[in-house]
């Protein structure tokens, strides 16, 4: 179709990025999160393929992709917003368990109006649909929380940002168990595996730091994110939680000071 060739699609991502940019530029002044702003835009670019009769074609080999990106550098973002210092250390716990809790509960809570009212959904299904519900994303609490006094701000950015990252390996982990039921061994397996993973992503981090500093020029930033993309592809052929190899290597870039100390700190 003419509206589907190359020279049409370039145009229509390209607008859609200006109008990203506006988007941030309008939730500064008004507070509200440019992320919501986004997905009325989605609504409407999908209402608009739909009375162009467009709507069936399958956009989600494309969107899956991206999703992945986005998801990536959702987390790199929140890990790098992390400072780990002695005097953070509680506000910090603080944050995770409360983040924690409140993901569980609504999650649950969440979980049962879906299991009841939704004719056939099970319970490990209505688990799965309301975990994405449950998170409280730091695309909407950071933007909605700027007036508030420093120490307020800072546990909020804290409990969106473990929001995030909990409520993603949730439903990562839970979906896992019903793609590889016949591969899983259950909550000991998923320690097992969280375990390794979280072994192979100090090492890689390490590596990776020791790599990219001894690399000079502009393109080091696109090496560096195909390279995030390559481990967490070939974690989840491994079926590792990627997500916590994103994680740490974020840690550990933002916090340089704490993971490189005596000969490594040169």
């Amino acid at each position: 179709m003419e509206i589907l060739s190359s020279y049409n699609i370039i145009i229509i991502a390209s607008i859609v990025i200006i109008l990203s940019f506006f988007f941030s530029a309008l939730s500064q002044k008004t507070n509200i999160p440019s992320v919501l702003m986004l997905i009325v835009l989605g609504i409407g670019m999908k209402l608009g393929l739909d009375a162009m009769e467009l709507g069936e074609i399958n956009f989600f080999p494309i969107l899956e992709v991206l999703g992945i990106v986005g998801l990536i550098m959702i987390v790199l973002e929140a890990a790098l917003d992390l400072e780990l210092k002695r005097e953070k250390l509680w506000p910090i716990l603080n944050a995770m368990a409360i983040a924690l809790i409140g993901l569980l509960l609504s999650t649950w809570v969440a979980a049962l109006i879906l299991h009841q009212y939704i004719e056939g959904m099970s319970m490990q299904a209505a688990w799965i649909y309301a975990t994405p519900l449950s998170i409280l994303s730091s695309a909407i609490i950071i933007p909605s929380v700027t007036s508030l006094n420093e120490e307020k701000k800072e546990f909020h950015i804290y409990e969106s940002t473990f929001s995030d990252i909990m409520g993603i390996m949730l439903f990562y982990f839970l979906a896992g168990q019903v793609e590889h039921t016949e591969h899983s061994s259950g909550f000991v397996g998923f320690l097992g595996n969280l375990g390794l993973t979280i072994a192979i992503s100090v090492i890689a981090s390490y590596l990776l730091v020791f790599v990219f500093q001894k690399i000079r020029g502009h393109v080091k930033l696109f090496l560096l994110i195909s390279v995030l993309l390559l481990l967490y592809a070939l974690g989840k052929k491994m079926h590792l939680s990627s997500l916590i190899i994103i994680l740490i290597f974020g840690l550990v870039i933002g916090n340089m000071q704490l993971f490189f100390k005596g000969k490594l700190s040169k």
